[in-house]
Order: C-alpha cells, then structure tokens, then sequence
C-alpha cells in the first residue's frame, strides 16, 4: 500500500505539473491573441490621428512630382513637415515615423536604426492597411532581443482625398512594450493562482488517499484476522474429523475385528475338538472363510479410514505402500516417485493432509484419467513443503465418465478435493496443463 501511494504521489503531482503548464501555455496565447487585437486597433488609431494632423503638407509634398521624375533634392521633405512630423513621437506612445513614396521607396524615418518593413508597405501601397508587431513576453526574452520587438508596424495609404490615387505610405511604430507587460502581470497572478490551487487540489487529493489508505489498511487487517480464525477453525474440523476417522478405525481394528479373531480361534478350536471325537461328525469348517472374508472386510475399512502405519512408522512409509497398494489393484498405472525431505522435517498435523491429497487424487487419476503414468514428487525448499503430482490428460471412454460432469474440461473443479484439504489447512493449491497434454498439480505449505 505504502508503494502506491507513492506511486500515486509522483504521478498525481507530474499530472498537474502537466496541467498547469498546458492551462498557462493556452492563457498566454488567448492573451497574445487579444494583445495583438487591441495593439492593432490602438496602432491604427494612432497612425490615422498622425496622418491627419500632417496629411495636408504631405499629400502636397508627394504630389509635386510623381514617381522616379523627382529630382535628388525634392526627396527630402520641407522642414516644416519634418518638424510637424517629430513633434508628435515627443510624448506620445509612437516610437517613430517613416514616409514612403507611391513605388515603396523610403523618403523620411525619425530614426535611422530602423529597418524598412516592405511587406507592410506593399500592402499599404495596394490600397491596405497592414499591422505587424514582434511580440516578445518574458517567456521568449532569452532569445536575443531587436530594436523591432513589440513595435507595432502600422502602414496605411496616404490619398489625395477619400477617394484619390495613392500617393504614398504613411507607417507608424508605436511602442506596445506597455501592453505586452501588463499582459505578463496578469499571465503571472493567473499562473499563481492556478499553481496554488492545483497545489490545494494536490493537497486534498494526497489526504483522501492517505485517509483511503488508513481505512484499506483497517480492513485488510480485519481480514487477515478473520482469515487466520477461519484458517485456525479450518485446522480443528480437519483435525476432528481425523480424530473421530481414527477413533473408528481403531474401534473397527481392536474391538470387532479382534471380536471376530476369537470367533474364528474358537471356532477352529471347536471344529478340531469334535473331529478328535467324533470322525463322522459335520466339524462348522464352513463359517471360517466367512469370519476371515469379515476380519479382512474390517481391516479394509480400519484401514480406509486411517492406515495404522501412519501412526506408528510415518508419512513416507505410509506413502510407499499406498503406491505399492495401488499399483497392485490398477496394474496399468505405473507410480514414479520422488521422495526428497525427511520424515522428521514435516510437521504432524501436515502428514494425514498429505496422505488423503495423494489419496484422493490417485483415485481420481484412477477412475477419470486413461493415464499409464503418474509422478509423484514430495520435497522441502527453504521453509515451504511441495506437492507435486501430474499425469497425461487422456480421458477414459462415457463408460466411466458422463459428459455433462467432464472432469478433464477444468483441473481446477476436477481436483476440487485437493484444492479444499489444501487450503483449508493453510496452503495454496494450482493445477494447470501444459501444451503436451500433462496435468500438473501443485500444493504447498509453509512450515
């Protein structure tokens, strides 16, 4: 829990690092958008209130003589223009003023730092009014800085009258550096805004999943605790199912088959008795076979319910003869296995769950299964005990097998035994089958 909440830490917070530079990055192009808008608009204002108060003197002096017909001496404009002309960059937002004739060549500048901006004078020259400024903020100040940045070029045609011929270009600079830093203190305050608020946003979100966390936390506890009272419960129904198994095997072995034993010696002894008396006399031979079928019956039973061996000689010797046992009575399985831990390594509560899982589940092998070998693999690795059990998947004819059950179709509901004995006493349980047809089963503990 601890790594995703870090997890979610780190990427919450570079998701809103993200989103807010995304937020700030827009914001500054709608304020660029609208920066430029109202510097057009104050520019062209501008430049048309510089024309008007200049525009009688200098539709006179473009008009003397047109063109390339003007002598070297007439292109320098009469003082009084150039005077009325520098009066009004004194005090005023216009950073300077440029004249040009009606073919686009430059005729007057109030400054001579100034490179010519042709594509605004030819669109002026073509009857248009044309606006271009280098916006430069405080994002793009690293690039090297012009004289030309955030100078707002506006030219517009200067005519003889509404509706005359155009006698040249009239193009103001006005000095929009005014306009571009009142944008970067609004685009500074939204970005502080927007930052503290994400911030507050982080904040909350980091509390929620700490307070998540916290409750997470509670109730997986709880269900530890639950799992372990369920684990604890499951141990002692095993265990005094076990107990009632071996209470009735040893009733079975030492009370009735014992019971039957006596009957049989008697029996014996009384049928010996009367032949010595009596040669022609019918000796109750015939009830022995009968009393040895039922001591045999009872052993059986004695044993099905708990072999005697496991209490008295172990788990692995138990194992063996179960193995030998079952390859007698099914002489088509063959039983490879692999035995590698000591008896004294394995805890005695795990030894009768390991026996009924192998028990149980060569049955199954046996009756669903047209297998001719099995391996049974039984070892300790480090603190954890494994079982390992597999065979081919071949599965025998609808003989033995109806089609609605399929045992072979899903492993995991066929060994639904193993499963339940091995997870009730505390182990995990996986079946799978691999591509050549091998169903491997696989159950572990913990010692």
């Amino acid at each position: 829990m601890f790594k995703l909440l870090r997890f979610y830490s780190v990427v919450s917070f570079f998701v809103i690092f993200v989103t807010a530079a995304l937020l700030i990055s827009f914001y500054r192009q709608v304020t660029i958008h609208w920066g430029d808008h109202l510097a057009e608009t104050h520019s062209l204002a501008m430049a048309q209130t510089v024309l008007n108060s200049v525009k009688p003197e200098l539709t006179a002096y473009l008009g003397t003589v047109p063109g390339a017909d003007r002598a070297p001496n007439s292109k320098t404009p009469p003082a009084s223009l150039v005077s009325g002309i520098l009066r009004l960059t004194q005090g005023t937002e216009v950073d300077a003023i440029k004249i040009y004739d009606q073919s686009g060549q430059s005729l007057f500048s109030s400054r001579q730092d100034l490179v010519d901006s042709m594509a605004c004078v030819h669109s002026a020259v073509n009857g248009q009014t044309f606006n271009l400024m280098t916006y430069r903020d405080v994002f793009n100040r690293f690039e090297g800085t012009t004289v030309e940045d955030n100078l707002m070029h506006t030219c517009i045609p200067i005519r003889d009258g509404e509706t005359g011929p155009i006698l040249g270009v009239l193009e103001t600079r006005t000095d929009m550096n005014h306009l571009v830093e009142e944008n970067d203190k609004v685009l500074f305050t939204t970005m502080i805004g927007a930052e503290l608020i994400l911030a507050v946003l982080y904040a909350v979100l980091i509390i929620v999943v700490r307070h998540a966390k916290n409750i997470i936390e509670s109730q997986q506890k709880t269900i530890e605790e639950r799992t372990a009272l369920l684990e604890v419960l499951s141990k002692r129904l095993l265990k005094n199912e076990e107990q009632k198994k071996q209470k009735i095997a040893i009733d079975l072995h030492e009370g009735l088959a014992q019971t039957l034993s006596a009957i049989k010696f008697n029996v014996e002894s009384s049928s010996a008795k009367i032949k010595a008396r009596d040669k022609n006399a019918q000796p109750p031979e015939s009830i022995v076979p009968v009393l040895q079928g039922a001591i045999q019956e009872v052993r059986s039973i004695a044993t099905e319910l708990r072999p005697s061996s496991l209490d008295e000689l172990g788990l692995l010797p138990t194992i063996k003869w179960y193995c030998r046992e079952f390859e007698q009575l099914h002489k088509d399985i063959y039983v490879e296995r692999e035995i590698e831990l000591q008896e004294t390594t394995i805890p005695v509560p795990l030894k009768i769950v390991i026996y009924r899982i192998i028990e149980s589940t060569l049955k199954n092998i046996a009756h669903y299964s047209a297998t001719d070998r099995v391996m049974l693999a039984l070892q300790r690795v480090g603190d954890k005990i494994h079982l390992r059990i597999s065979h081919t998947s071949g599965e025998k004819s609808s003989a033995t097998t109806s089609h609605s059950q399929d045992p072979n179709s899903d492993p995991q509901f066929r060994f639904v035994e193993m499963m339940e004995r091995a997870t009730l006493s505390g182990g995990t349980f996986k079946a799978t089958r691999n591509n050549d047809g091998w169903i491997m089963l696989h159950a572990s503990w913990a010692c």
